[in-house]
């Protein structure tokens, strides 16, 4: 059987690192966390932590959209936590269908998952989801704030747009194409592109505001509306919309930051291999507090007690690279 030593020697690293890595309340650089949770895993080591009082426990996470890597930087944060208390993540796509997140949830429900972690699919609330929370079972919601009775973590997207539009404006800007998509949970984007305007007193035109709706032929829309508005600034929020901007003025022979400045949504590796700023999130304080609050609600269903939910709001920041033009 090996021991928590056995672990520390296998990681190259102290005991007392291995017992900061297995501990809810202290920090292990990421790099020294994979080494220790790598060697428990070629061990067969569990933490006594995670041996408490239960068995390993499953946790299901449903996200719309498998292929943005958003999602899989912050189902890896998610995981890690998870993985100190010894329980184990699985992950679903609903593919962005309401139907299919229903038929999703009932397949965990009859595969006994202990605790769901999801982001909601846009459109009404789903009866399955109800009656869970009718029955007490551990939930958490991420990013869409569906369901007012259990917890939830959110992104301060009003401060993000805020952020970055107030950026481009003091770099000169004015005609500052906002593109993002139409959801009716998300309109704080909007208001934090007017909240920059009226703060710097500048005259706002509201058809630089794009909403768009997800199709095949999105990046011929874009062309369009980009000739239409004629931006000198473009803010592109989340990966699919930013990827489609990106080939949309390469198509139209515009380039970044001579022709069109541009900010994305979400800080992820290709925005910083091609110099795009970036309104960034911690995908590890998501991973974190994630793990945490489902953890408590899975305490709860133990005990029998419960807490009020839980609503968590994390700041975004933005990261300047070289994508904006100074025109003042």
């Amino acid at each position: 059987m090996s021991n928590i030593k056995d672990v520390a020697k296998l990681a190259g690293v102290s005991v007392p690192t291995v017992y900061k890595v297995f501990s809810s309340n202290q920090y292990a650089s990421p790099t020294v966390e994979e080494k220790v949770m790598k060697a428990a895993r070629e061990l067969g080591y569990v933490h006594k932590a995670a041996q408490k009082g239960n068995t390993e426990k499953t946790i299901a996470v449903i996200i719309d959209d498998i292929t943005n890597p958003f999602y899989g930087a912050m189902v890896n944060e998610i995981r890690k936590g998870l993985n100190r208390y010894g329980h184990h993540l699985i992950t679903i796509s609903n593919a962005e269908s309401w139907e299919q997140e229903g038929k999703d949830i009932q397949a965990l429900m009859e595969c006994k998952a202990d605790a769901l972690i999801f982001v909601p699919a846009l459109g009404e609330p789903q009866q399955a989801v109800n009656r869970l929370i009718a029955q007490n079972y551990p939930l958490l919601q991420l990013f869409r704030p569906l369901y007012p009775d259990i917890d939830t973590i959110l992104i301060d997207d009003e401060l993000g747009a805020y952020l970055a539009v107030k950026h481009l404006l003091q770099s000169g800007h004015r005609r500052i194409m906002l593109i993002t998509r139409s959801n009716p949970l998300l309109v704080k984007r909007e208001e934090g592109y007017a909240r920059a305007y009226q703060e710097l007193g500048i005259p706002m035109d509201e058809q630089c505001i794009c909403l768009m709706t997800y199709v095949d032929n999105i990046k011929e829309m874009l062309k369009t509306r980009i000739r239409e508005i004629e931006p000198t600034a473009i803010l592109s929020v989340g990966e699919r919309l930013s990827v489609s901007t990106v080939q949309a003025l390469r198509e139209m022979n515009r380039k970044v930051p001579d022709d069109v400045s541009l900010i994305v949504y979400d800080d992820l590796a290709w925005t910083a291999a091609f110099d795009i700023s970036a309104v960034s999130h911690s995908f590890e304080a998501i991973g974190n507090l994630a793990s945490e609050l489902i953890m408590e609600r899975l305490k709860e269903s133990d005990t029998g007690e419960r807490k009020p939910p839980a609503r968590l709001v994390l700041d975004p920041k933005l990261v300047t690279r070289n994508s904006v033009k100074i025109l003042l």
